[in-house]
């Protein structure tokens, strides 16, 4: 099954980036081949080789990354921890966490797409509604007309011949 790992802008900012780059590469990759339950299931071996980094590199990166993040003062979720090895490879500590955080981020993306393509919508909707409206009066009072024309002139033909029947007569 094909996941997805979200991203946030705010990775930049954070101690990780601080971090040589190896293990900045690491993580990343581990985000990107996590599973649903946010296991990355592999040994060094296999992140060295997804990571495009040595063994040597991707077991100093897994030790940075399991262990409590000094470079921040501030009480952190797993104490800065940001993976924990697991029976079948390396759990994503905060994997949920951002997972719920991306799925709020496009649940609003979503309402404020509907928001606005319905914004959109009603004054086109209006403007339609009100064309049509305006058509069919139109088509009404053409009609209204033609009828009018119609009895004035059976009316003024009715007059022509009882004045003619009476000129006659």
């Amino acid at each position: 099954m094909d996941t997805f790992a979200p991203l946030f802008q705010r990775i930049v900012d954070s101690s990780l980036w601080d971090e040589p780059d190896y293990v900045v590469k690491v993580f990343l990759t581990m985000l990107a081949k996590k599973d649903a339950d946010h296991v990355v299931r592999g040994s060094a071996y296999n992140i060295s080789k997804w990571s495009r980094k040595t063994e040597e590199e991707v077991i100093k990166a897994l030790k940075v990354l399991s262990s409590p993040d000094k470079k921040r003062l501030e009480p952190q979720p797993h104490d800065g921890k940001r993976i924990q090895k697991v029976d079948d490879g390396w759990l994503v500590l905060n994997g949920a966490y951002y997972r719920k955080m991306a799925q709020e981020v496009a649940e609003k993306a979503r309402k404020a797409r509907w928001a606005r393509e319905n914004r959109a919508k009603v004054p086109a909707n209006n403007q339609e509604d009100l064309a049509r409206v305006h058509r069919a009066n139109a088509r009404t009072h053409t009609e209204h007309a033609n009828t009018i024309e119609a009895e004035l002139a059976e009316a003024e033909t009715r007059r022509q011949r009882e004045i003619t029947d009476e000129g006659i007569l």
